[in-house]
């Protein structure tokens, strides 16, 4: 109901003496509010009908009844009836001037129309109103909720609902983050918020752009926003993956593989949308074992849109813990991990790893690097190169058959306490304290150990050419079993 429907309601015979604004008639009215009082904003709200037959305004003063509008306009009325009758034959000059000064919509009520008539009217269109935005908004909702049953994205359930009230639609958390969208908001700058209605520990918003009213939208997104609340919390608890089939297999590949990039895997690669000869960048973001997974799947989730306005092309793999997030087509001079930083400043307890390659053959390697990194809280940049990731890029038989060679007389102990001891004597760097704490073993016990391992491999531990060859066939062996 608008004040321009009143107007043209020839049962009403009211007359529209001054139109305030641009675009003020087309403001809903939401309910009517007869007066007679001088100062009635204490029992007014937002987009009232103010009814008045200015019993207490006999006045010629033009400031009397500048004020009394400057009162209407602070709440703002959707616009005033002045009815004619004992108290004022016609309109009082002040009060024109006034609405005109201010801005308010005037209509001139005549002698033979009683209030009760308006207030009627208004009533019953109001109400008939009210009854189809509920009925538009449970029929949306119902359709969302079989939108959301027959297995339709939250992305998917967020279209039929920007479709539904032409605007643009988004979810954003506590933090403003945008998390999804849909539709357009065209040529208005409008804004409003629903809350949806989900936990404290994960608060979400239903962001309107296009429409400056949420007593509008609250009878038709009121009911749906309860369904995407429902949908929302089911994508970031559920176990089920978000990834892509394609971004999952490319991923898996880059972790299972050597270093080579095989005709699969640049195939992969292509499929997920990406260019094999391109520079990469990877985000790993992990959790402990007691993080809420919803938590780390919404800043997950956060991160991965939020870089897609930097980087052309962002996938991702999700896995129990861990989400693996990979870029290409960098946008400017940003580094990957400034880009990153901003994303975690309310979640210092994740453990998020920025790793970069600048081949599809590096980026195998850098990948399985990032994720040994994974576990210490905070954000921070992966080594380029590690022990490990430098024996896994040896893909020689040969060499795994040497290192087995050179190891093999350490198998004559069936308890496996020599290999054991040579390698926790190579990581902790010969120290004693460190070798026994961690076997459990005397100094005297450490001390036979190894003379024995020098025998049986006929080496020098003191020589440091010789522990490095010691430790690199370690390594080499552990990869290749």
């Amino acid at each position: 109901m608008r004040i321009s429907d009143l107007v043209k309601d020839p049962d009403l015979n009211i007359r529209l003496r001054v139109t305030g604004g641009e675009g003020l008639l087309d403001r809903p009215i939401t309910w009517c509010a007869p007066t007679e009082h001088m100062d009635p904003t204490p029992f007014l709200s937002v987009n009232a009908l103010v009814l008045t037959n200015g019993m207490g305004l006999n006045v010629r003063d033009y400031r009397i009844w500048d004020a009394y509008v400057e009162r209407l306009i602070s709440i703002p009325v959707a616009g005033l009836v002045f009815g004619l009758g004992a108290a004022h034959r016609e309109l009082p000059a002040g009060l024109i001037q006034a609405c005109e000064a201010h801005g308010l919509p005037l209509l001139e009520l005549p002698p033979d129309v009683p209030f009760l008539l308006v207030m009627r009217h208004v009533d019953l269109v109001i109400a008939s109103e009210r009854h189809a935005e509920m009925r538009a908004g449970w029929e949306l909702a119902d359709e969302c909720t079989r939108l959301a049953a027959d297995g339709h994205s939250l992305a998917g359930v967020l279209e039929r609902v920007a479709h539904a009230v032409k605007a643009r639609v988004a979810v954003v958390d506590h933090n403003s983050f945008e998390l999804l969208s849909a539709g357009a908001a065209g040529a208005e700058t409008a804004r409003s918020t629903l809350r949806l209605p989900s936990g404290d520990s994960h608060r979400f918003q239903l962001i309107i752009e296009g429409i400056n009213s949420s007593v509008v939208l609250q009878p038709i997104l009121g009911p749906v926003a309860a369904v995407i609340a429902m949908q929302l919390s089911y994508t970031l608890g559920s176990r089920s993956p978000l990834h892509s089939r394609e971004a999952a297999r490319f991923i898996e590949a880059l972790y299972e593989g050597a270093g080579a990039p095989s005709a699969p895997l640049r195939r992969y690669a292509v499929e997920t949308g990406f260019e094999p000869d391109g520079e990469w960048g990877a985000v790993l973001i992990g959790g402990a074992e007691q993080e809420a997974p919803a938590k780390l799947r919404a800043v997950a989730w956060r991160a991965r849109v939020g870089l897609q306005d930097s980087y052309g092309t962002v996938r991702f793999m999700e896995e129990s813990g861990l989400t693996t997030l990979l870029v290409q087509q960098p946008a400017g001079s940003v580094e990957l991990i400034d880009a990153v930083q901003r994303f975690f400043t309310d979640a210092p307890e994740l453990s998020v790893v920025v790793s970069e390659s600048g081949s599809l053959s590096e980026l195998s390697l850098a990948l399985q690097l990032a994720r040994r990194q994974v576990g210490r809280p905070g954000v921070r940049r992966a080594p380029v190169a590690d022990l490990a990731g430098i024996v896994r890029g040896l893909p020689s038989q040969g060499l795994l058959g040497m290192s087995h060679r050179l190891l093999a007389p350490l198998a004559a102990d069936s308890s496996g306490a020599l290999r054991d001891t040579l390698d926790a004597y190579l990581r902790h760097s010969g120290s004693s304290r460190e070798i026994c704490n961690e076997l459990f073993i005397h100094r005297n016990t450490l001390s036979y150990r190894l003379r024995k391992i020098e025998e049986l491999l006929h080496i020098d531990l003191s020589d440091g050419e010789v522990r490095a060859t010691c430790l690199l066939a370690l390594s080499i062996v552990g990869a290749g079993s």
